[in-house]
C-alpha cells in the first residue's frame, strides 16, 4: 500500500470558498491497482501552523506529501514549509503540482521538493507513484523517472523537464462525498444566502440579488459544480498551463446535478469554470435540464462573445441570476493588447443583454497593463457608462485589479524583457516572493507598465469606481438610488459628483496619493517629476504582448537589464 497526503497550500489571506476539486480529481484519478491510501489536509482552510502540519504528517506516515499550489505567490509558502517538513522527516518523498510548475526550475532549485507534476496531473502521478513503490520510494536514480510524461526534476544539477503529457484524461466531476471523508464541505456548500453572495455584492444591494432566485431555492443551500475544463482564450495576463478547452459529457453533468441535489438540498449551482457556455450544444443539454428541476445558477466566467439574445434568454429562462464576464476593458487598444478577441461592442452587447433580461453581472477589470494610460481608463468609464443598468432594482457591482505579472503569462515575460523583473534565478524568485500574500485590488505588487509615476496610477481603481457611481446616479436620480440602496459607494460618488470632472479628478488624485503615500511621498513624487521626467516607452504600445514578446525572441526587440 502506497501512503499518500495530500495537502493544498494557501492562495491568499482569507481560505478561498473555491473547493478543493483539483484534489478530489488527483485521488478518484489514482490508479486502482496502486492500492493508495490517499488522505488530504486542508491547510488552505484550516491555517494550521507548521508544528501542526508535522503533527498531522506524523500521524498519518505518509511515503509521499503532494502539494497543490494553484497560484505562484504561494511560492513563497511552498518553500518554506517544503524545507521543514524535508528537515523532519527525510525520507518522505514530495511532489507538487498545481499551476505553480511552471517556475519547477526555481522550485527544484530552491526547496525541498523532489518532482513537480506538470501540465495533467493525474497520469503523471500515478506513475511516479507506481515507479516509486518499484525502487522502495528511493529518488536517488532519476534515470527511472524519465519516460514519465508530465514530470520534472533535478538531475546533474539541473531541472530536467520529461516533456507533455498529451494523453487526455477524462474531465471529472468535484467529488463532495469523498472531500467530506476529510475537511469540512460546509465551507463550500452552504446556505444560499450565507457569505459567498454577501462577499461579492454591495450589503445595501444583496436583497436586490436574492430577488431574482426562486423564493424556494433562498431557502436551500448553493453548491459548485463543472461542466468543462480549460479555456478558448489566450489573454496575456492569465496564468494557466492546462491549454485547450474540454467539456464533460453532459449526461454526467446532470447525474452529478441530481446527486448533489438530492443529497444536499441545493437551490443554487455555481458553475465556477474558466469557460461556461463556448460549446451550445452541451451547455443548451445542462440548462434545459436545470430549467426542467426548478433549480437557479450562475457562472462565475463566460466570454462575452458566447451570449447573444437567444442564448441570454434561453439562460435567463432555465434559471440563471448571475454570470461574470472577464470584461477587463472597454478600450479596444486594451483589449488588443490583453489578447481578449473580442471588440468593446462584445462587452457592452453582453452587460446590455443581461441588464436587459435582469442577469446580474459583475464588471470585472484590470488595469495597469502595458499601453495604458489616462485615455484608455476614459475609454473605459465612458463606454461602460453607456450601458448602466435603466433598472434601479438590478444590482450594480465592479470588481477592479492591478494587473498582476505572474509566471506563466505573456505579461511576465514582457516584465522580465523589458527588465522590471531581473534575469537571474536570483532576482526572479525575489520577485515571485515578493507576491506572497499580495492582494490584486492593491497596487503594493504592481509593477508599473505605464508612462506615469506608480503613485500617479493608484487613483484609477477609485476614479472608474466613483466616475460609473456618479453616471449611475445621474441615471436614476441622487435622492431616487440614496432612498433606494443603502449603500456608502453612492454617498461618496453623490459629493464626488457635486464638483465639475477635471476638478474631481485632480482632487482625487492628490487625495489618493497623499492617503497612500503621505506627504513625504507626495513630495517624492513631485521631485521625481520636476527634475526626471520618464521617457514615453510603454503609452504607445497597442497590439498583443505576445507578438511583442516574439519580437524579442526574434532579436527585432533588444531586451532591457534590470535598472
Amino acid at each position: 500500500m502506497i501512503k499518500v497526503l495530500l495537502v493544498n497550500l494557501p492562495s491568499g489571506r482569507a481560505p478561498t470558498d473555491y473547493p478543493p476539486v483539483a484534489i478530489s480529481r488527483v485521488i478518484e484519478g489514482l490508479r486502482p491497482e496502486l492500492g493508495c491510501d490517499a488522505a488530504f489536509y486542508n491547510i488552505d482552510l484550516l491555517r494550521p501552523a507548521f508544528d501542526q502540519i508535522k503533527k498531522k504528517v506524523r500521524l498519518d506516515n505518509p511515503q509521499v506529501i503532494g502539494f497543490s499550489a494553484i497560484l505562484t505567490p504561494t511560492y513563497k509558502y511552498l518553500k518554506e514549509l517544503s524545507l521543514f517538513l524535508k528537515k523532519e522527516f527525510p525520507d518522505v518523498i514530495q511532489v507538487l503540482g498545481g499551476e505553480m510548475g511552471v517556475i519547477y526550475k526555481l522550485i527544484l532549485k530552491n526547496s525541498a521538493v523532489d518532482f513537480c507534476v506538470i501540465g495533467q496531473s493525474e497520469p503523471a502521478f500515478s506513475a511516479l507513484l507506481g515507479t516509486l513503490r518499484e525502487n522502495d520510494f528511493s529518488a536517488s536514480d532519476k534515470s527511472l523517472f524519465s519516460g514519465i510524461k508530465g514530470l520534472a526534476y533535478l538531475d546533474k544539477g539541473g531541472a530536467f523537464f520529461t516533456g507533455e503529457e498529451t494523453r487526455e484524461e477524462p474531465v471529472r466531476q468535484i467529488n463532495y462525498e469523498l472531500l467530506s471523508r476529510f475537511t469540512d464541505i460546509g465551507h463550500y456548500i452552504h446556505d444560499v444566502s450565507g457569505p459567498y453572495y454577501r462577499d461579492r455584492f454591495n450589503p445595501g444591494e444583496i436583497n436586490d440579488f436574492f430577488s431574482l432566485l426562486d423564493p424556494d431555492n433562498l431557502r436551500k443551500r448553493l453548491a459548485t459544480v463543472f461542466a468543462s475544463k480549460g479555456c478558448v482564450g489566450r489573454c496575456t495576463f492569465c496564468h494557466r498551463y492546462f491549454r485547450g478547452y474540454r467539456v464533460m459529457d453532459p449526461e454526467q453533468v446532470m447525474d452529478s446535478i441530481r446527486h448533489i441535489t438530492a443529497r444536499h438540498n441545493i437551490g443554487v449551482l455555481l458553475f465556477q469554470e474558466e469557460n461556461f457556455g463556448s460549446n451550445p450544444a452541451v451547455t443548451a443539454k445542462i440548462t434545459g435540464f436545470l430549467k426542467q428541476n426548478g433549480l437557479n445558477w450562475a457562472a462565475t466566467a463566460v466570454r462575452a462573445k458566447t451570449v447573444n439574445e437567444e442564448t441570454l434568454k434561453a439562460w435567463k429562462e432555465s434559471g440563471c441570476v448571475n454570470i461574470n464576464f472577464g470584461i477587463e476593458s472597454c478600450s479596444q487598444k486594451m483589449l488588443d493588447v490583453m489578447e481578449k478577441g473580442v471588440r468593446v461592442e462584445d462587452n457592452l452587447n453582453a452587460l446590455r443583454l443581461c441588464n436587459k433580461h435582469r442577469v446580474a453581472t459583475i464588471i470585472s477589470l484590470v488595469i495597469g497593463m502595458p499601453g495604458e494610460t489616462d485615455d484608455t481608463i476614459e475609454e473605459t468609464i465612458a463606454n461602460l457608462a453607456r450601458v448602466i443598468p435603466d433598472d434601479i432594482s438590478l444590482v450594480y457591482e465592479i470588481s477592479i485589479n492591478f494587473f498582476q505579472a505572474v509566471p506563466g503569462t505573456q505579461g511576465y515575460e514582457f516584465a522580465k524583457n523589458m527588465g522590471l523583473i531581473g534575469a537571474s534565478p536570483e532576482e526572479e524568485e525575489e520577485y515571485i516572493e515578493s507576491l506572497h500574500e499580495a492582494a490584486a485590488n492593491e497596487i503594493s505588487h504592481y509593477l508599473n507598465f505605464t508612462d506615469y509615476e506608480k503613485e500617479e496610477v493608484l487613483y484609477w481603481k477609485d476614479y472608474i469606481f466613483l466616475e460609473l457611481f456618479s453616471a449611475y446616479l445621474r441615471k436614476h436620480g441622487i435622492l431616487n438610488v440614496l432612498k433606494r440602496k443603502k449603500a456608502n459607494r453612492f454617498y461618496y460618488a453623490a459629493v464626488y459628483g457635486i464638483f465639475p470632472k477635471k476638478i474631481r479628478k485632480l482632487l482625487l488624485k492628490y487625495y489618493t496619493i497623499l492617503k497612500y503615500y503621505k506627504v513625504s511621498g507626495l513630495l517624492d513624487l513631485l521631485r521625481r517629476k520636476l527634475f526626471f521626467k520618464k521617457p514615453e516607452v510603454y503609452s504607445k504600445i497597442d497590439r498583443s504582448l505576445r507578438l511583442i514578446n516574439k519580437d524579442f525572441d526574434d532579436g527585432k526587440l533588444c531586451p532591457i537589464s534590470k535598472k
